[in-house]
């Protein structure tokens, strides 16, 4: 979360407050890690760890994996059943599945355990690249289990229920359910509940249960229910009636502008869906609004069908349950599988009121993004109002504000901090007011994208929490390229102000309307939206902005802010300033004349109006132009992070012009015809490169196993890279950036900015101009191991007699034996030689750049086909690591460098070829066998495969042979081959876990398995053998084929000589080793 709210007690956050209710009533909490940020789940909990009753809260992390939840089963097996304080799991929806069996093998006992598995209804949509929030698992496994759920029908009622499923957890394992990723990035005005609960440190569960005479043996759930309602009631004496009230929990909540005319009933669970709908409830200037409504669902488990009865309005004809379903099931006309539609369903047939209301189901995928327009869309359609009936309506009292920006911290901090700035300015600006905010990450598209979506309820009604804005009033663009993926204008309102900074144009060419419709490539569908919206444009030239040293670069934040106040709410400039100096000018020691100063200059410098009205004589232009790619741009932004794209922030990296070769660099720079200067991506580096980005990076195998293999994927761009099946991908790795500081200083290195020239690789004629530090970090191989040749260097550079006695035996003969030693048991590299081994030997540090080897690039096989993913390259790794003599955990230095990028982050490439070929034709069969990341290119191949049958060209046999440890922790793409294989690309897979039976099984027994059929599929139809992965299979698996070959010959009565057969057939490229 960003630090300004953090501190901030006038803001409140769903998940802060769910997991303060948690650790004041856990003395156990077990947390499943999440994708993405693994502290995601655990927001509070590592830096808040508290008990008010004087031990601390065990946090247990744990990872998603298979046969989850011994652990926390195990630890309520052996408590003390005395204990009043229960446990807690935490876990994301899409680890239920794993959780699941572990749970059904301990049921009917697990029913009774002190258990609350509080749900993050969460998982990763793969095809649309979306973190989405999944309900279905949470229901479906609590309803099989027989667990009672309870679901938050707001954010701002999680204390509540959260306080409330902790209650009914001290009787038996119960599920609370919640809007995860609305619920880590929606902020509000604290409530009156939530006030208590900030004051109070949150109420206790068991003072709750204490207060109440539940006889628990024999009660139900109404029971429960009443007993917690009636101990808020008695035990709360120092809060009012309406705050006792609120703390109140009911299984269902209905609402409708008049109850008695009710003739259609909308039935919603979960806080985004029921929020959108009273939205659309409280909005005016429908036709039918009276007419509807809508009953939420806050405990759908078990679920309560005499009060659901009972509450229903006299005058209804018509159920339409609205719920979320699987994509397979969303097609089918049978609605028996959606567990609210056939539970209500079955509550109707058994009652009186069976032919007096009839049920719908509005059924939707997780990847649906709820908006007032989707709402509207299905209410409409449910009254069969046409689109010629609608008119437009509002939500009265609300203020709608949108901000959009590049999620660049280190450039757009200034917008990334002011949604939460301006949500707090809004509360003390008007205590009436109730803003709340929603903030939303797009990490692939254009490399990061942040949206804010503030909503003001003047009103003061503590019901509005924004989800996504139609109408705002006020919107705030501030990197111009987002107009070319996002329909930014489609959700302002008519009669709006767009603030529009660009920092490409100038505010002269900006302000000029035809530079504006012509030169900005805005596309024809927003000059249309301003001109038909009479929108108000303000335009800031970011490069404008003026700066000073009193300012402490935060002109731009005081101007936004300013902007914000004059075109938003139409404040006076003196009152602008006592907001800004209020909210920053106390904190940084600011007087208010200095940011009056700022944004006045600024204003006059940066800030200019665009004359709107003159758009309309160049739309002619464009009535011509095709739009379709208009037609794809989304109004709203899908969300596929919890927070900013992680980048490496540029600033000391980059060179800094110091030395006292500045002139002559300048030279080159400025007249770069006259000296040839060029700049060039990895000059140094002799084949074509290319600069990749990383879109996927997620690690396959368990925290806890000894192997990290993890699976990355690039984003090829316009880079023009083109692989084919079979190729290597070679990356450059860089060392770490923090070690390469840590031994410049060590070393004694001041400026590590100096600019360097090196001598090209290829042609010394050319020089490469880098500063020290990048060399070190992009060339030198300084955590590699050193060879005899670089203690032979330092002998020049040795003063100390001792020391050169111990180099010249070291690289003699008689030292061979400690020389392997500290290559190959103590590891030492470059940088331990130099810094601890030999420390009184100083080369200079740039003779370093020459005693030191450069970096090598590393190969991995691509796992991809481009026919499939043309924009895309796979890659498996596993991180090589090792422990030295001293205990140091060491590290593949590559593997490592792979495996700690984050998405988004460049890196630069080349393509290797191989001789791992296909077949040249289709119909020959393919036998792959591979082990751990070996698998790599088989993937690629039978991608390939589906490729050239979805052309319409006949496929031979596909044999897949493969091994690992355990097929839990290492069945590597193994979802894949199956679905594969059902799907009948794949003709056999033999699968060899040599740990997971007594006796060990390897490759090539599996092979053996099935002989007759890899005869024939390799000698009669000419198919094509492969093995990738290490090498020390090959002479068995070589066995094995040798095997085929024999019975092949012995069949034809012939004579073979196995040695001479293999070889021709490797010869050939029919039997391909590709291995390491």
């Amino acid at each position: 979360m960003n630090s300004f709210v953090t501190n901030n007690t006038n803001i409140d956050n769903a998940l802060d407050i769910n997991q303060a209710v948690l650790l004041n009533n856990f003395n156990t909490i077990f947390s499943y890690k999440t994708f993405g940020n693994s502290e995601y789940a655990n927001n509070l909990l590592d830096s808040y760890i508290i008990d008010k009753k004087g031990s601390n809260t065990n946090l247990h992390e744990l990872p998603i994996r298979s046969g989850l939840g011994s652990l926390p089963l195990g630890y309520l097996d052996e408590s003390d059943p005395s204990n009043h304080l229960s446990s807690s799991i935490i876990i994301p929806s899409y680890g239920l599945k794993y959780l699941f069996p572990t749970l059904r093998k301990a049921s009917p006992k697990n029913n009774s355990l002190k258990l609350l598995i509080n749900i993050s209804n969460l998982d990763y949509n793969q095809n649309e690249k979306l973190i989405v929030p999944d309900i279905l698992d949470s229901l479906n496994i609590a309803n099989e289990l027989n667990y009672p759920v309870i679901s938050p029908i707001n954010l701002r009622e999680v204390s509540q229920t959260t306080l409330f499923a902790t209650f009914l957890s001290r009787f038996g394992t119960t599920c609370h359910l919640l809007d995860a990723i609305a619920a880590k990035n929606t902020f509000f005005k604290p409530d009156h509940v939530d006030k208590y609960f900030l004051r109070n440190q949150f109420v206790d569960a068991v003072d709750i249960l204490s207060k109440s005479d539940l006889n628990a043996e024999s009660a139900d759930l109404n029971d429960f229910i009443n007993a917690f309602n009636n101990s808020i009631k008695n035990s709360l004496s120092d809060i009012d009636s309406q705050t006792k009230k609120s703390f109140f929990i009911e299984n269902f909540d209905i609402k409708a502008k008049d109850l008695n005319q009710v003739t259609t009933l909308f039935v919603t669970i979960g806080s985004t869906e029921t929020t959108v709908f009273d939205d659309f409830l409280d909005s005016v200037g429908f036709p039918g609004s009276e007419n509807i409504g809508r009953i939420a669902i806050r405990i759908p488990i078990p679920f309560d069908a005499k009060k659901f009865l009972s509450i229903l309005p006299k005058s209804l004809k018509r159920i339409i349950v609205v719920e979320q379903t699987s994509s397979s099931q969303l097609n089918k006309s049978s609605k028996n599988k959606n567990f609210l539609y056939s539970t209500i369903q079955n509550i109707l047939d058994s009652s009186s009121l069976s032919s007096q209301i009839d049920i719908n189901a509005i059924s939707y995928t997780s990847d649906f993004i709820w908006s007032k327009n989707a709402v509207e869309e299905i209410v409409f359609k449910s009254l069969n109002i046409s689109t010629e009936e609608k008119i437009d309506y509002s939500l009265p009292k609300i203020d709608e504000i949108t901000v959009w920006s590049n999620d660049d911290n280190a450039r757009n901090s200034a917008f990334l901090n002011f949604p939460y700035q301006i949500l707090d300015n809004l509360i003390q600006h008007n205590q009436s007011f109730d803003p709340s905010l929603r903030v939303k990450y797009d990490n692939l598209t254009q490399g990061g994208t942040f949206q804010a979506q503030i909503g003001v309820n003047t009103a003061n009604s503590n019901k509005h929490l924004v989800v996504n804005n139609k109408h705002s009033k006020l919107t705030i663009i501030g990197d111009s390229n987002i107009l070319q993926k996002f329909d930014v204008l489609n959700t302002v309102a008519k009669h709006s102000t767009i603030i529009f900074f660009s920092d490409k144009h100038s505010l002269e060419n900006l302000k000029n309307p035809e530079y504006f419709a012509t030169k900005l490539k805005i596309p024809p569908k927003y000059l249309a939206t301003i001109v038909n919206k009479n929108l108000r444009v303000i335009l800031v030239d970011r490069k404008n902005i003026i700066d000073t040293d009193e300012t402490k670069g935060r002109a731009l934040v005081y101007l936004l802010e300013a902007l914000f106040w004059k075109f938003g709410y139409n404040i006076s400039h003196q009152d602008i300033i006592k907001k800004i100096w209020a909210s920053n000018g106390t904190q940084i020691e600011l007087l208010a004349s200095v940011i009056s100063d700022s944004i006045n200059k600024n204003f006059e410098s940066a800030v200019g109006e665009l004359d709107a009205s003159k758009l309309t004589s160049y739309l002619s232009a464009f009535v011509n132009e095709k739009t379709s790619d208009d037609d794809f741009l989304k109004a709203y932004l899908s969300e596929n992070s919890f927070e900013a794209n992680p980048r490496v922030v540029k600033t000391d990296e980059e060179p800094v012009f110091e030395s006292t070769n500045l002139s002559e660099i300048s030279k080159k720079l400025v007249f770069t015809e006259a000296f040839d200067t060029k700049e060039e991506l990895r000059p140094d580096l002799p084949i074509k490169n290319f600069v990749v980005t990383v879109s996927k990076n997620k690690r396959v195998t368990p925290l806890n196993y000894d192997r990290n293999i993890f699976e990355i994927e690039f984003d090829i761009g316009n880079s023009g890279l083109k692989y084919e099946i079979g190729e290597a991908l070679g990356v450059h790795a860089k060392n770490n950036i923090d070690d390469v500081r840590k031994f410049l200083a060590d070393y004694g290195v001041t400026d590590i900015h100096q600019l360097v020239q090196v001598p090209n690789r290829e042609n010394p004629n050319l020089i490469e101009t880098r500063t020290l530090l990048q060399v070190f970090v992009d060339q030198v191989d300084l955590f590699g191991k050193p060879g005899k040749k670089f203690y032979e260097s330092l002998i020049s550079y040795t003063k100390d007699e001792t020391v050169l006695k111990q180099i010249i035996d070291l690289i003699s003969p008689a030292g061979e034996n400690e020389l392997k030693k500290i290559q190959d048991v103590d590891f030492l590299t470059y940088a331990d030689v130099l810094l601890h081994k030999f420390n009184n030997v100083k080369p200079p540090a740039l003779d370093l750049l020459t005693l030191i080897p450069s970096l090598k690039r590393r190969e991995y096989s691509i796992a991809s086909s481009q026919k499939v993913h043309p924009t895309k390259i796979h890659l498996l790794i596993v991180v090589v690591s090792w422990k030295d003599s001293q205990g140091r955990l060491r590290y593949g230095q590559a593997s490592k460098y792979l495996s700690d990028l984050s998405v988004g982050a460049e890196v630069v490439v080349s393509v290797k070829p191989s001789v791992m070929k296909l077949p040249p034709r289709p119909e020959q069969p393919v036998i792959m066998s591979g082990l751990g990341t070996g698998l790599a290119p088989f993937k690629a191949i039978v991608e390939e495969k589906i490729w050239q049958r979805s052309q319409g060209l006949p496929i031979g046999e596909i044999y897949l042979f493969l091994g690992s440890r355990h097929k839990v922790e290492e069945y590597l793409y193994g979802e894949l081959w199956e679905a594969w294989r059902d799907a009948g690309i794949i003709t056999h897979i033999g699968a060899a876990f040599s740990r997971d039976q007594p006796e060990k099984i390897y490759i090539q027994d599996r092979i053996k398995e099935v002989l007759p059929s890899l005869k024939t599929a390799f000698c009669d139809k000419e198919g094509s053998f492969y093995l990738c992965g290490p090498t020390w299979p090959v002479p068995n698996i070589t066995e094995a084929l040798q095997s085929i070959l024999k019975t092949d010959a012995d069949e034809k009565g012939k004579k073979i000589n196995l040695n001479e057969a293999i070889e021709k057939l490797k010869d050939t490229g029919r039997y391909i080793l590709e291995v390491y």
